[in-house]
């Protein structure tokens, strides 16, 4: 059978474009799966080493809080024969201390003062230890978070001496701070640890200050840890116990009375078991350095990746597991998508060819007859060529508009890929938000301890000065007030709404008015705050103060970037029928048209993120208000957001 030229080269083409698809698809097929897995690998290394920073940033605190109240009783600021001073002490620092369970002191001579949060979320109970000339008493103490007495009672069945514990005789024994093995909490019945440290006094051993604290934080985070669909993280005591796993009930079992931890080799976790059940089989699991393997489980392939965790003495280990597949699995399903589709784009373009080439090749073949009607002698040549050329150039036009058609496609991929890059760089961002979030606090806390113990010293003087104390109290309120901000940035990165409660909104502006003062003159720019009543609205103080803060310096900003010749900024509040109404005013060179407000990654600042607005506006409507831009108020750049009112006004 004799083919035509179209039909041939309508199969040759669409032939051709199926063996060059199908071979980009499977080399960026073997490619690409190589990069995953590496990927993959690179991914869990991560989540070990996110794991390890977090249980060394939640365990450092614990061991930071016992030596420095050891160094405080040392000192004679909290003697350690005063009982009511030490309560008083041990509550202040257990609330200040939100991931502490309980802190202890015990003495020589069997004395005991423990403070520990109960059940009931406002409430503390003390344990208070006698053993002197009088006899022995235990008095237990239940007391609200203002330090007023709810309930007191007597247990004169209770045995307890601290110095047959394991911290009190770690500590004695080693005269440094230590830390025991986890076990689970009586009280709580939750997986913890505690830390000791000794106190002394020129060498002599006048008793150990402890702290407990649960260790279920460290599950609930691995439990939140993105690995893959399917991976899990554990961690695992030197003798084999799991004392942290994503599902906190797989790690404790019931051993008669008593609670216990699970160990590797009998966890509920078959994946975990095959992985890592062989690093207990000699009684200990010692892990010097991370490392990574491979293993099968039912016939599926499984990456695993095990590191000490570091920047602590424990000997705890960091264990993670994922499948293959959820590395991989969508590569394979792409690839099995693109290779139908790439039959289903040949066969089209095979039809597509046909009549594409029936059209290209019809003032061809009118050529050809013309050519042989001529040469024949039936067509003089003097008459008109048929249109060839003509149809050869509209057909050439149509193919470069469909190629341009695809740059456009490739460069609108381009533009979402960097979006979703930049998507990824902030995410990250909010990731070492909240580590640096908590890692701030500690000091902070530090520092506030410090100040405590410095107004006491102060007041203890024979002469007291008052600027002296002022300075301290300043410096107490300002510590205290960036532990609240750092609490809201923490808050607000775990998408928590916060404590919504009334405040005073004249005060919010004035101290947001002496916040920026100094920052307003490096800028040469007048901050001004106009408010026409006292008014009173309901919301997260913080971060309300922090959008407020937000808009301001972004309009001074503005000013100081632009050479306006008025540099002021301006804060206005008024009453409306149920709600608080703010204009923040500058006179700095407006809004570029070209850029789109509120939408995030959209910025017309050099170094900009183009998430100040977007965050401020997902502020703002988290507290009940609105956040929007004025551009029909001509006199100045105008931001405008409304707050809840409260009605009545604050005792």
């Amino acid at each position: 059978m004799k083919l035509s030229l179209g039909f041939i080269l309508a199969v040759s083409l669409a032939g051709l474009q199926f063996l060059a698809i199908i071979t980009v698809v499977l080399t960026s097929y073997v490619t690409t799966e190589k990069v995953m897995l590496r990927q993959a690998r690179d991914l869990l290394a991560e989540a070990g080493s996110n794991a390890s920073e977090h249980s060394n940033s939640f365990l450092s605190p614990a061991r930071e809080a016992a030596e420095l109240s050891s160094r405080i009783i040392e000192s004679g600021v909290v003697p350690e024969n005063d009982i009511a001073a030490m309560e008083k002490f041990l509550f202040q620092s257990l609330q200040n201390e939100l991931d502490l369970s309980g802190l202890y002191f015990g003495d020589e001579a069997g004395g005991f003062v423990y403070v520990m949060r109960t059940n009931e979320s406002d409430e503390f109970r003390t344990k208070i230890v006698r053993n002197d000339a009088a006899g022995r008493t235990t008095e237990l103490i239940w007391r609200d978070p203002s330090f007023a007495v709810v309930r007191k009672q007597f247990d004169p069945s209770d045995t307890f001496d601290p110095r047959t514990r394991p911290w009190y005789k770690n500590a004695k024994a080693s005269r440094s701070t230590n830390w025991t093995d986890p076990y689970i909490f009586f009280s709580s019945q939750q997986p913890g640890i505690s830390v000791s440290s000794p106190i002394l006094s020129e060498g002599v051993l006048k008793g150990v200050i402890g702290i407990d604290i649960e260790i279920s934080t460290i599950s609930n985070f691995l439990s939140q840890l993105e690995i893959s669909d399917n991976g899990s993280a554990l961690i695992l005591n030197k003798n084999g116990d799991v004392i942290a796993h994503p599902n906190i009930e797989q790690i404790i079992a019931r051993n008669g009375s008593t609670l216990k931890f699970v160990s590797i080799e009998d966890i509920d976790d078959p994946v975990a078991q095959s992985a890592f059940g062989s690093l207990a089989s000699t009684g200990l699991v010692e892990i010097k350095q991370e490392a990574q393997s491979e293993f099968h489980y039912q016939n599926e392939n499984y990456v695993s990746f095990i590191e000490p965790i570091l920047g602590t003495d424990l000997p705890w280990t960091i264990a993670i597991y994922a499948p293959e597949n959820d590395f991989t699995q969508f590569i394979k399903d792409n690839r099995n998508r693109n290779i139908w589709l790439a039959a289903a784009i040949s066969f089209v373009t095979a039809i597509a060819g046909l009549v594409l080439a029936g059209f290209i090749l019809r003032p061809v073949q009118a050529f050809a007859v013309r050519t042989a009607l001529v040469s024949q002698g039936e067509m003089d040549a003097s008459e008109p060529l048929p249109r060839t050329y003509n149809e050869l150039e509209k057909a050439n036009e149509a193919l470069i508009n469909e190629i341009s058609q695809r740059r456009n496609a490739d460069a609108k991929i381009l533009e979402l890929n960097r979006d979703l890059s930049h998507f990824s760089r902030v995410n990250l961002m909010g990731q070492m938000a909240t580590g640096l979030a908590h890692e701030l606090s500690q000091p902070l806390t530090a520092i506030s301890q410090n100040v405590d113990a410095a107004i006491t010293t102060a007041k203890q003087q024979k002469t007291v000065s008052p600027d002296l104390l002022a300075i301290l109290s300043d410096l107490d309120e300002q510590a205290h007030r960036g532990g609240d901000i750092l609490r809201a940035l923490r808050g607000f990165v775990r998408k928590d709404r916060g404590a919504m409660v009334p405040f005073n909104f004249n005060e919010l502006l004035g101290q947001t008015e002496r916040l920026l003062h100094h920052e307003a003159e490096n800028h040469g720019v007048t901050l001004t705050v106009n408010v026409e009543q006292v008014l009173f609205v309901v919301g997260n103080r913080v971060q309300i103060a922090q959008v407020i803060i937000n808009l301001v310096r972004n309009a001074m900003e503005a000013i100081s970037a632009s050479a306006s010749a008025m540099r002021e900024v301006s804060i206005t509040a008024r009453l409306a029928a149920d709600h608080v109404e703010v204009y923040v005013e500058d006179t700095g060179p407006g809004i570029d048209p070209d850029v789109t407000l509120f939408k995030q990654f959209e910025t017309s600042k050099k170094d900009g993120m183009g998430l100040g607005l977007s965050i401020c506006r997902t502020i703002v409507e988290a507290n009940g208000g609105r956040l929007w831009y004025d551009p029909l108020y001509k006199e100045k750049t105008r931001f405008c957001l409304t707050l809840p009112r409260q009605v009545e006004k604050l005792g």
